[in-house]
């Protein structure tokens, strides 16, 4: 898979292209307020979604981080907009951001899936540990 994610200087994102190395491709744009399109036409089922979510990076994790800037305790639920790999499906998936520790800790739940974990991140925001997934070296 290869990936290009384009965001304005408040990390919202505007751009998203998506390849599967031997496979199929596709642009997605997004005015940075949740209205989405793809290669041009419009996707009326991702509206409200302002991130990109791609299960093979860990990167993604890092948007909703910088953008919504919390602090220690607070939570804020967001949709993404989940692209589904290999299929290349979108789908709208609501997530929660919770901050545990200010620049360093914050806990991502699925609200679709259950699906929880801990995340650790620089002070940049980038994600140095994603248990079970990823590990920084």
């Amino acid at each position: 898979v290869h990936y290009r994610i384009s965001c304005d200087p408040d990390w919202r994102a505007r751009e998203v292209e998506v390849g599967i190395v031997g496979g199929g491709r596709f642009r997605l744009e997004t005015d940075g307020m949740g209205n989405w399109s793809k290669d041009g036409a419009p996707i009326p089922e991702l509206t409200g979604a302002l991130d990109p979510d791609l299960t093979v990076t860990p990167f993604t994790n890092t948007l909703p981080i910088r953008r919504l800037r919390l602090k220690p305790g607070e939570s804020a639920e967001i949709a993404a907009a989940f692209i589904e790999l290999p299929e290349l499906r979108i789908v709208k998936s609501p997530q929660r951001y919770t901050c545990l520790d200010e620049d360093r800790r914050y806990l991502y739940e699925s609200l679709r899936s259950g699906f929880r974990r801990e995340i650790e991140v620089d002070r940049e925001g980038l994600v140095v540990t994603y248990p079970d997934f990823w590990q920084r070296i």
